[in-house]
């Protein structure tokens, strides 16, 4: 389908957003109590491309919105957090960097203003800002893993929850806890113990067990301050070693058992809403077919808990935007996926949605700041990829709304006329503001 014709179909298919996504009989629906399947994307440098970093005006992420949403992807994943050192969200415990604050606000009401959804990710486990290293530097623990069972960093993590939640957005009024453009929460992104972790390795049990208090105790908190938003963990999937799947995980379970992940359990735990896997076939250096493998079983596991499942991120790198290359190397696992989300709508399946990895609004061509070391994985609007794979699956996606019986919708608050003055430096949390 020509890339013109798919993006025409955009106003037949967005409704603005006037009630939080919720879950009912293990379908995602909507304001209208219609089924809500989606196809969606994982962005990258969001809150720099808003704060004019980057060598731009400020103006990519409303592209990219405007761009996404003629193109039915519903749903960006986006870090709440900085990923370049320059812009951390948070400086301190308590402390925020007001520059962030303003330009997560801004990609939030661009999300609105296009009907699209997010899912937030309020940490993450990997290098950068705003990680689990930074908070077991500002409590004294000896290692990032400590994070995971420190009172004082937990204590950390959840008033920061606490503080996101209540938030109020400077540039449209929203709280945070009542936007409807937020579609989800992610606890972290990808929370695990890192692989050189003797202690997993050698009684894997206790750092499992301790994976799980985490994920339960920060769900908790989560919905405590926003009892609105679904919530989901924002892990991989890894079966845990208790697992009768665990042979399904990459490298037949060994260093995926030690992270601390158990997947049927952790998404189980009470305040996680739905299930949602990653999925690496350069990462994990596995075939492109291990990816239908690995997403089946999930979702047999899913059926089994009763709730929907999304991919929730996966990829594939290229050396090159030549269509001969993207034919070769990425078309065929985005195919396998997509395929698996179309089969499932078809049949009224568990898995409900697929976001792909990567989007940064940064990176436009050869050009662009940070070409050299990130456009491995990005997928530009232009390319194949996009327009005979993503875009189909997504207009297909958009399209599939029955009704599901026996729903309530979830309204929301209507929207404020205008944002107070000083919404950007305030929080009914009551928590300091470091201006950057």
């Amino acid at each position: 389908m020509a890339l013109a014709a798919i993006m025409g179909m955009m106003g037949l298919m967005m409704q603005p957003a006037a009630a939080f996504i919720s879950i009912s009989d293990g379908k995602f629906v909507d304001e209208e109590c219609r089924e809500f399947t989606w196809v969606g994307a994982n962005t990258w440098r969001m809150l720099e491309a808003q704060a004019g970093l980057g060598g731009t005006d400020g103006k990519a992420v409303e592209n990219l919105m405007q761009q996404a949403a003629a193109l039915n992807i519903t749903v960006l994943r986006v870090f709440a957090t900085g990923v370049t050192p320059e812009l951390p969200l948070q400086l301190e415990p308590g402390k925020y960097n007001q520059v962030a604050l303003e330009a997560l606000d801004g990609v939030m009401a661009a999300a609105a203003d296009n009907d699209i959804r997010v899912t937030l990710v309020l940490a993450r486990n990997w290098d950068g800002p705003d990680n689990k290293a930074a908070y077991a530097s500002w409590n004294g623990l000896e290692s990032p893993d400590d994070f995971f069972t420190s009172p004082a960093a937990q204590k950390g993590f959840q008033e920061h929850m606490q503080f996101m939640a209540e938030r109020v957005n400077s540039v449209n009024g929203r709280v945070y806890k009542e936007d409807p453009a937020i579609f989800s929460w992610n606890l972290m992104n990808e929370p695990r113990y890192f692989d050189n972790n003797t202690a997993c390795q050698s009684q894997t049990g206790t750092c499992t067990n301790a994976m799980q208090t985490w994920i339960e105790v920060s769900a908790a908190a989560l919905k405590a301050a926003d009892p609105n938003h679904l919530v989901a963990i924002g892990s991989e999937g890894f079966w845990g070693t208790n697992s009768p799947k665990l042979d399904q995980n990459p490298s037949n379970g060994d260093w995926a058992a030690q992270t601390g992940q158990n997947f049927v359990e952790n998404t189980q735990a009470k305040g996680i809403d739905y299930a949602a896997i990653h999925v690496w076939p350069d990462n994990w250096n596995v075939p492109t077919s291990y990816l239908t493998e690995w997403v089946t079983q999930h979702m047999e596991d899913a059926r089994t808990l009763g709730v929907p499942l999304v991919v929730e991120e996966f990829g594939k790198n290229v050396t090159g935007h030549t269509e001969q290359e993207l034919a070769k190397a990425r078309n065929p696992v985005f195919q396998a996926i997509f395929d698996l989300l179309e089969e499932s709508i078809a049949n009224d399946d568990v898995l409900k949605g697929a976001q792909y990895w990567m989007w940064d609004p940064l990176l436009v061509n050869e050009r662009s700041e940070g070409w050299a070391d990130l456009n491995q994985d990005q997928v530009l609007p232009t390319e194949s990829t996009m327009t005979d794979i993503i875009a189909p699956a997504a207009a297909n996606a958009a399209m599939n709304k029955p009704v599901v019986r026996g729903c309530t919708p979830k309204v929301a608050p209507t929207a404020p006329t205008a944002a107070p003055s000083d919404a950007a430096a305030t929080s009914t949390a009551g928590r300091k503001l470091m201006m950057a």
